[in-house]
């Protein structure tokens, strides 16, 4: 890092954000070698974030023996030695997108940016364009989605679909310096919502589509407030690519006047480009890409309609990048993405895997199945956040309720609250109520339903995918995974 604390009091007033400052400590000769928002991160020389309304000055006073020499928050604190230097600011969340984007020297001006946004899609849409830039780089590139971040120095799960503005500016160093020319990442609504992505103009920015989630006291206040976040995202891009099929199209296309091209896609025929001649064979989708003067023909693992619209979209980011037909086509092809849209069979039954969430993911998953294994009998497994996203019971309810014939309500990422009390609230909107019943454990209702399944029926294990754990009272608790159960079940083992 080697950047001295002067510098970033120097941005810090440049943009206005700055109220006050130790004064009698050389501040430029003081060197951060380290930043960091969380008392198990520190390090030699840390310049310690103080963020959260829950945030303790005890919590910093932990940390000044393992190394760190200032802080910056919304107020002083008088329990701290005056041999830490302080930095009063009047915004933390405005303060720590400068000081991350100063402390590891605007890296992301010296890569090539991709940032995808959607209600649903971000993570398919960055995978296919992941394996196509690999064959074009002939290495990975940078990564940052809702499954891994990958760096060139690092490969780790991820745990936040945009990460903290420290994480994210030095994820964009990390792939800087490991000299991988280009990072692709997910922007979540609540990457503008608390400035984690502010002050970053994208190369190219692709917005796949809206519809009504993240609503609570948590995230989104209201519907107006996702959109505008998202819009704020498309106000920062140089290349649009757009979903002419996106609700609030018109929104969308006047956030991205600033941008230097917009272009336009999905099924309609006025788009820049749009998709014909879809057909299933086999394992894949075939369909063709048509624009002026352009026709060419594609095929994807990847099952349901809205995922050709995600190949589109990393089609066309390809294509401006400069990759190769052949690289493209070979990228999309070989695209599969664990833990969504996975189907398993046995015995005349077919396991699907997939981590829809949202009204607008549940909607397309359970059209697909429909279209693809018709006069089935559907069985689904699933439920509901605990603590935000509220309107996701209602979605759940309504459309796994139509679309299946029976469910069982079980936990999914129930935080604080009762299992049981989230899966009453979702049953409330299913009609019928000899449709449904509560197993609280997941792996238990899984197995039951796998148990009582009958050749032919479809079994649909949702919005969990790969993830191998559960979010209990603020902890990761283990958890084998959907994924991996079923896989245990396709392979013949007891799960």
């Amino acid at each position: 890092m080697n950047i001295t604390l002067d510098k970033v009091i120097d941005a810090l007033q440049e943009k206005g954000v700055l109220e006050r400052y130790s004064k009698n400590l050389k501040l430029s000769e003081m060197e951060i070698n380290n930043l960091s928002y969380d008392s198990r991160d520190v390090s030699n020389k840390t310049l310690f974030i103080c963020k959260g309304k829950l945030f303790k000055s005890e919590y910093l006073n932990k940390s000044i023996d393992n190394g760190v020499i200032a802080y910056i928050s919304e107020e002083y604190y008088e329990d701290i030695p005056d041999t830490i230097a302080y930095i009063i600011v009047k915004d933390i969340r405005e303060a720590m997108y400068i000081v991350a984007d100063t402390c590891y020297g605007h890296a992301w001006k010296d890569i090539k940016t991709v940032g995808i946004t959607g209600t649903k899609g971000k993570t398919t849409t960055t995978h296919y364009l992941n394996n196509i830039l690999e064959r074009h780089l002939g290495k990975r590139c940078g990564m940052i989605s809702t499954i891994e971040t990958y760096t060139g120095k690092r490969l780790e799960e991820s745990h936040l679909t945009t990460p903290e503005a420290p994480d994210l500016h030095k994820f964009f160093r990390e792939t800087k310096d490991s000299n991988i020319p280009i990072l692709i990442m997910e922007v979540a609504s609540q990457g503008y919502k608390v400035k984690r992505t502010n002050g970053i103009t994208f190369d190219i920015g692709a917005f796949l589509n809206i519809s009504e989630d993240h609503i609570s006291d948590v995230e989104h206040s209201d519907f107006e407030d996702y959109l505008n976040c998202k819009l704020e995202f498309m106000k920062n891009v140089k290349t649009a690519i757009i979903n002419i099929n996106t609700d609030f199209y018109e929104s969308v296309v006047h956030a991205s006047s600033n941008a230097k091209k917009i272009i336009t896609y999905g099924y309609d025929v006025a788009a820049d480009y749009y998709i014909s001649n879809i057909k299933k064979e086999g394992i894949f989708i075939n369909f063709t890409v048509n624009s002026k003067g352009y026709k060419s023909n594609f095929k994807t693992k990847m099952q349901g309609k809205f995922n050709v619209e995600n190949a589109l979209a990393a089609i066309i980011i390809a294509k401006e990048l400069g990759v190769s037909e052949k690289n493209i086509k070979e990228g999309i092809a070989s695209t599969e993405i664990r833990g969504r849209m996975n189907i398993f069979e046995k015995d005349g039954i077919t396991v699907v895997v997939d981590f829809a969430h949202n009204r607008l993911s549940f909607s397309a998953l359970y059209e697909m199945i429909k279209q693809d294994y018709p006069n089935r009998r559907v069985i689904s497994v699933g439920g509901a956040p605990g603590g935000k996203a509220y309107a996701r019971r209602k979605d759940f309810g309504e459309i796994i309720g139509e679309g299946s014939d029976y469910i069982y309500l079980t936990a999914d990422d129930p935080q604080f609250e009762k299992v049981r009390d989230i899966c009453l609230d979702i049953a409330t909107f299913i009609d019928g109520e000899d449709k449904w019943e509560i197993i609280e454990d997941r792996k238990e209702a899984i197995e039951k339903a796998l148990d009582n399944a009958k050749k032919g029926d479809i079994i649909v294990f949702l919005a969990k995918g790969e993830e191998v754990y559960q979010k209990i009272k603020g902890e990761f608790i283990p958890y084998e995974s959907d994924l991996i159960l079923a896989k245990e079940w396709s392979n013949g083992n007891k799960t």
